[in-house]
């Protein structure tokens, strides 16, 4: 990412808005004051939202020009492009982002995944998978990731993409931990492939700690492509190759719905539940990778 001076927020809309072509409109969060708007102009995109700052790229170089609001917050400016801009402009370049967290095996490149609507549980089961023996975190909230056939088949491979541990309070409560307190998550070396991805379904009103259902790919898909990061729905290359990635990632990935109780009190039943359903599924043992079973 290339940081360019400031610009003027308000000629580049008006520019934009002139010549330009909406692609797309994003909603203001609950933490920002204005909305986000899309553009295509002159085959450069650009990401602008007013008083924080813009974006400029194109398809077929992975670079990023920023351009800070004169009057901004850099460091949060910084922060939206990297944890709600870049998982959208990521497939311009060949690779997928879907709203996810994942832990990764400490020897051997499995990795898996859980994914599901905002508060599901997504970042609190990763974090609390990633505490065991033989695991480790990857990734809070956002994976990217690609199909693959350098293992001989139609694999997932995931890809770097920062972003930082970001526990809600009550889960930082349970593991005792500061919500903030771990930073950027560091991505291991090798090449990881994704083995298996979990559904998550909480719900309070279940009497185990936790049911497993596999998923057949015409019922995960659907669920994935909820989940998928997309700039617009108005550029067609772009939408076929996001749809074609996901249709890969639905059939290559053996996919569970993680229905769960939702309570801390039930938390360390569903850790080890959760822990010997991977095990059992990959066969994954003491923490060392043996080779998976063929279908």
């Amino acid at each position: 990412m290339e940081w360019l001076p400031p610009l003027d927020a308000l000629a580049l809309h008006k520019r934009l808005t002139r010549e330009g072509e909406l692609l797309s409109t994003w909603p203001a969060t609950p933490f920002e004051t204005a909305e986000t708007h899309c553009y295509r102009l002159d085959g450069q995109y650009w990401i602008a939202q007013i008083g924080v700052g813009a974006v400029s790229f194109n398809s077929s170089t992975p670079r990023l020009s920023a351009f800070p609001s004169p009057n901004g917050d850099r460091d949060w400016f910084r922060d939206l492009i990297r944890r709600s801009w870049l998982p959208a402009i990521y497939p311009f370049w060949g690779r997928q982002v879907i709203h996810a967290s994942a832990v990764a095996a400490l020897n051997g490149g499995d990795a898996i995944a859980f994914t599901g609507p905002t508060h599901a549980g997504k970042s609190t089961t990763a974090y609390g998978l990633g505490r065991r023996d033989g695991w480790r975190l990857l990734a809070d909230d956002t994976v990217a990731f690609s199909p693959s056939s350098r293992w001989g088949g139609n694999d997932i491979q995931l890809h770097p993409l920062k972003n930082e541990v970001r526990l809600r309070p009550a889960s930082a409560e349970y593991f005792a931990t500061d919500a903030r307190a771990n930073g950027v998550i560091e991505w291991p070396e090798g090449t990881l492939r994704l083995r298996v991805m979990y559904v998550l379904d909480g719900d309070a009103e279940i009497s185990s700690p936790v049911q497993f259902t596999r998923l057949r790919a015409a019922e995960g898909l659907p669920l994935l492509l909820q989940q998928a990061y997309a700039l617009s729905f108005e550029i067609p290359t772009y939408n076929q190759k996001l749809m074609s990635d996901y249709a890969r990632l639905a059939a290559s990935v053996p996919m569970f719905r993680l229905r769960f109780h939702r309570s801390f009190a039930a938390a360390a039943d569903f850790f080890g539940m959760l822990a010997a359903h991977i095990a059992a599924h990959l066969e994954l043992v003491a923490g060392r990778n043996r080779t998976p079973p063929q279908a």
